[in-house]
């Protein structure tokens, strides 16, 4: 978007009519800074573009990776391995001397300086970068890759102070909430990200919204993880099911389906436990992967009902079959759902091969989850400091 707006236009409106307050939004602008002096980063000819992203990508593995060489039209760009890198802040944040987890990642891209497209501009690379960011988050499930958050970084971190004449104390401290563990990007998934995104294979909306549950889970936000993981679940089982019917469309069990489609009777249940043995299907209530729950189908059939409620009403609770009364989710419950919809898709992948159909970019990447820790009953861990002591001087003691 192009603007004709001046910088002190734009300053303006981010400081209000106070030209000494300071922007404290991530909106427009916080200009850019003219280079001092041109830096040489690289020592082949041709352009180097830095794109950085307040976020991390986990990869722990310092050897050098081979470049993802990108074509797109008259584009020809490669992707370099990405490097992440912890920061502290230039100026004092707090009293204290702890400062937040922050975090800078250098996603570099090379044009050689015998490419057609040579020199090019950011903007017109920048959404092969996002393609690869996407396909980076869905395979390795870093699930806050684009978010802007810290990704299992702490929750928090501060210091307590207690002043208590003649001593001073401190202690700090970090805290490190519910959130879901993930392996890192491995060398195997970086070069499945260049056939993704070279093919221009869009990221799967079931496993792009089955990270934005993951998100939300790690944000303290059951009620969308919920609806999130519920969404992500109809998209994976609806899209399965069609594809499989389509295979022969003129057998009785695809007729049927289909003619259920366009008489929207879209029920979760029957789609997964009964239409899908109808079509050939293996029968998920005794599919059983390794590492896996085994109730996994249970497991959906119950997330997706909390999802109707979630979606409908605003809250995580649904009606007890057995006593006929409403009941909240239980401790660990919505840990449970993560891995059965992670199970679902591996079910699915299974049936896709099972039919010959083409299976997903993700198929190789199963048990990315290591394990998921806290909840909506709270959870997770903290670390403290020992308690530093001092007198205070005798000039700021009480009378």
């Amino acid at each position: 978007m192009s603007t004709s707006l001046s910088r002190e236009e734009l300053l303006k409106i981010a400081r209000g009519d106070d030209p000494l307050r300071r922007p404290l939004w991530n909106g427009m602008p916080r200009a850019t800074t003219p280079p001092q002096c041109p830096a040489r980063p690289m020592d082949n000819e041709g352009q180097l573009l830095e794109f950085l992203f307040p976020y991390p990508i986990n990869i722990f593995d310092d050897v050098e990776w081979p470049p993802l060489s990108i074509r797109r039209g008259n584009l020809h760009v490669h992707l370099l391995k990405p490097r992440t890198r912890d920061v502290t802040p230039k100026e004092p944040i707090a009293a204290s001397n702890e400062t937040p987890d922050l975090f800078v990642t250098d996603f570099p891209v090379f044009v050689e300086r015998t490419a057609s497209c040579y020199p090019v501009k950011h903007a017109s690379i920048f959404p092969i970068v996002r393609e690869a960011l996407q396909w980076i988050r869905v395979l390795s499930r870093q699930y806050w890759i684009g978010t802007g958050t810290a990704g299992v970084a702490a929750s928090y971190r501060g210091s307590a102070f207690r002043i208590e004449p003649p001593l001073i104390c401190q202690m700090n401290y970090a805290g490190y909430g519910q959130t879901v563990q993930v392996r890192p990007l491995t060398l195997d998934s970086w070069q499945q990200v260049r056939y993704c995104v070279e093919e221009q294979i869009p990221a799967p909306p079931a496993e792009t919204i089955f990270c934005d549950g993951l998100s939300s889970f790690a944000a303290g936000d059951p009620v969308r993880s919920l609806i999130e993981l519920g969404v992500s679940i109809e998209i994976d089982l609806t899209n399965l099911l069609d594809d499989i019917a389509a295979t022969k469309p003129q057998t009785s069990a695809a007729v049927k389906y289909s003619k259920q489609r366009q008489e929207h009777k879209d029920f979760f249940r029957s789609k997964l436990i009964d239409i899908s043995k109808d079509l050939g299907l293996d029968d998920p209530q005794a599919y059983v992967a390794s590492n896996m729950p085994h109730d996994w189908a249970e497991l959906c059939l119950q997330l997706y009902r909390f999802r109707n409620k979630a979606a409908h009403e605003g809250r995580c609770l649904i009606e007890d079959k057995s006593t006929g009364t409403s009941r909240e989710l239980k401790k660990g419950e919505l840990q449970s759902f993560i891995f059965s919809v992670e199970s679902l898709f591996h079910w699915g992948r299974t049936q896709r091969q099972k039919f010959g159909l083409t299976t997903p970019a993700t198929a190789r990447m199963d048990g990315q989850i290591v394990s998921v820790i806290g909840g909506i009953e709270g959870g997770g861990f903290v670390l403290d400091t020992s308690e530093s002591i001092r007198t205070l001087p005798e000039k700021h003691r009480t009378p």
